[in-house]
């Protein structure tokens, strides 16, 4: 499973690899400190196998592989979806649920209007008497 995150981690686009990093970032920890527990993790489930206590080798065990098991599928459906769209309030949206779609059939003539390209007009303002 190890290694299968880890190709999974190379072929992730920048964005991906980007938001990640800031997830990683934003509690705290950094890719060595990740890479130090997973070693700290194997240290500990190799010295509870050596000195015979099977069922906290096996729980460990189980535990690390649900944890690398999610993290795998979690890399997988991300790296499924096409595009992701983050809005300014920081959530992840949809780009059928954006607001900006759903006014596009109910156009008033004064109020603001933007170009094809994606660029914001300014609107004409009335001259001032």
């Amino acid at each position: 499973m190890l290694i299968a995150i880890i190709k999974k981690r190379q072929k992730m686009s920048n964005k991906d690899s980007l938001l990640e990093q800031a997830a990683i970032s934003a509690a705290g920890l950094q890719q060595s400190h990740i890479l130090g527990i997973f070693a700290l993790l194997i240290l500990i489930i190799t010295i509870f196998g050596l000195l015979g206590l099977k069922k906290i080798t096996w729980a460990l065990l189980l535990m690390l592989n649900i944890v690398l098991f999610a993290y795998l599928m979690k890399l997988t459906v991300d790296g499924s979806v096409k595009e992701t769209i983050i809005g300014p309030d920081g959530k992840i949206t949809d780009g059928e649920a954006s607001d900006d779609e759903d006014d596009d059939d109910d156009e008033d003539p004064a109020s603001p209007k933007k170009k094809s390209t994606g660029e914001y007009e300014n609107p004409e303002l009335p001259p001032i008497t």
